[in-house]
């Protein structure tokens, strides 16, 4: 869909550097500008958690996953405003 260039995460043997790649994409791809989204790979399947500037936003934070990965993904972003850390 959005990466049609990059290899599939199932082939990564690290877990970690699968999980830091979509959280890579997901911190340089148009429309997560204003979105704090944390990625974790474990037990099989992806985790979404963080904070989401929209529904369509966290929508195409679990397409983006689920395209580049080959394991389920579970989401548990909130849908709001991102509060920066101080």
């Amino acid at each position: 869909m959005l990466f049609p260039l990059f290899t599939s995460a199932a082939t990564a043997a690290n877990s970690i550097a699968a999980g830091a790649a979509i959280k890579c994409l997901l911190a340089y791809t148009h429309g997560f500008e204003d979105c704090l989204i944390d990625v974790e790979i474990a037990q099989g399947v992806v985790m979404l958690t963080g904070t989401a500037s929209s529904q369509q936003a966290a929508r195409n934070a679990i397409s983006l996953a689920a395209d580049f990965t080959s394991k389920p993904v579970i989401c548990n972003l909130q849908v709001g405003p991102v509060s920066q850390p101080a």
